[in-house]
């Protein structure tokens, strides 16, 4: 195995051990809402709402600022600060007495969150510039795979034990995850890319300037191509959040289901599987056919099991097309990730990477929030609505395709 392939497989395991741990008490908030004292069930909605979507949108916020700064100090190192800081905050999520409490942490942890962002950057300059997609694919696939494992052994943890140690079982695996990292991965800078305008200076040594790190706001607009990835990135991201909060609720609704939330960690379980399988795969066509091309077949042939959801008639055909809609759109953030570190130099990747995290967490923020509320007026117009958005990112993909052809090229 080669160091790059060494290098990309412990990022993927670092990752997959911290987001298990994350999946052990994600899950399992409003739970935790009600043992602080809350009782009104539309309190414990609101404040599972606004603790679910602080924590994303903080880190998003943040996400372009560490991800200069790991441009110029090291990506490698924002992943331990982040860790170091989940072990700490975590833990002391076990130790609360209110929500309000609950809900500082939350905000502390989006402060220094950017984890998985700098894991998929560094991945993508630690190795072959033609293998990126497959750098990229793995770790986004060993974080889709902590779905179906943490949730199930987080639900164990709780009911035997008490929610508050499922926070430290989580702090534990960030510690390991934190172990891993620093034993592991072997961080190489990124060298230098050639930049076609400055074929003069590479004629003369002497003349040749510096790498050029971070990546402006004005960069983030003028970079052909870059708009549309954030914009495919938000839409992704809002449709894989959206259906997860949608599934329960349509299993409560369906005939026959006597284990609503068995029945529901099932399915989601099964489609977060099938999500990693597309997430790999879509890494290794990647490197045989342009990335543009594979999602967009991916967002039309993904909108159509998505809208099926909304007349599933049992539990079946509800697992049947939530699984095809994971097969077929669970690489879609694997290859928008790989046509927008496609856009910049390795120096720049990081804080890229980090303006790509911003666009993530937006939809991770605003889904629940959006899907919530849209099932509450009509739960079968939610799916359909991630359909259309499948859709709409497809036709937005055929009009832009030249600009990130043209960024990549450039």
């Amino acid at each position: 195995m080669e160091s790059w392939e060494r290098n990309v497989w412990a990022l993927a395991l670092v990752v997959f051990i911290a987001f298990v741990g994350f999946q052990f008490f994600s899950p399992f908030l409003p739970l935790y809402v009600i043992e602080l004292g809350v009782t009104d069930r539309t309190r414990v909605a609101l404040w599972s709402g606004l603790l679910t979507a602080v924590t994303p949108a903080v880190s998003g916020l943040l996400g372009p600022l560490w991800g200069s700064f790991a441009d110029r100090f090291g990506r490698k190192m924002m992943m331990v600060r982040s860790l170091v800081g989940f072990v700490i905050i975590v833990a002391a999520m076990g130790l609360v007495t209110s929500v309000t409490q609950l809900l500082i942490l939350r905000i502390l942890q989006g402060c220094i969150a950017g984890f998985s962002v700098f894991a998929m950057a560094l991945a993508s300059v630690s190795c072959p510039k033609d293998r990126v997609p497959v750098a990229i694919g793995r770790v986004q696939g060993a974080q889709l795979l902590s779905v179906a494992v943490g949730p199930a052994a987080g639900g164990y943890v709780a009911s035997h034990f008490g929610l508050r140690y499922a926070f430290f079982v989580t702090a534990g695996m960030c510690a390991l995850s934190l172990v891993g990292l620093l034993l592991l991965f072997t961080e190489n800078r990124p060298a230098p890319e050639p930049d076609p305008a400055a074929g003069a200076a590479e004629a003369d040594p002497a003349r040749t300037p510096a790498p050029e790190t971070g990546f402006s706001f004005r960069q983030v607009w003028t970079t052909p191509g870059f708009p549309l990835v954030l914009l495919l990135l938000f839409i992704g991201q809002f449709i894989d959040r959206g259906l997860s909060l949608l599934i329960p609720l349509e299993v409560a609704v369906l005939p026959d289901v006597s284990r609503i939330a068995a029945t529901s960690g099932e399915i989601i379980s099964l489609a977060a599987v099938c999500a990693t399988g597309s997430a790999l795969l879509a890494g290794r066509l990647a490197q045989r056919w342009p990335p543009e091309r594979l999602l967009l077949m991916a967002l039309l042939a993904g909108g159509l099991p998505c809208a099926l959801m909304a007349a599933a008639g049992g539990w079946q055909s509800l697992m049947l097309a939530r699984c095809l809609t994971g097969l077929v759109l669970g690489g879609a953030l694997t290859l928008a990730y790989s046509i927008g570190g496609s856009l910049v130099t390795g120096e720049r990747r990081g804080a890229a990477f980090g303006w790509l995290a911003l666009s993530v967490q937006i939809g991770t923020a605003a889904s629940p929030l959006v899907s919530g509320g849209l099932a509450a007026l009509s739960l079968p117009g939610a799916f359909v609505l991630d359909g259309a958005l499948a859709w709409l990112a497809a036709g937005l993909l055929v009009v832009g395709a030249r600009h990130l052809r043209r960024g990549a090229a450039a």
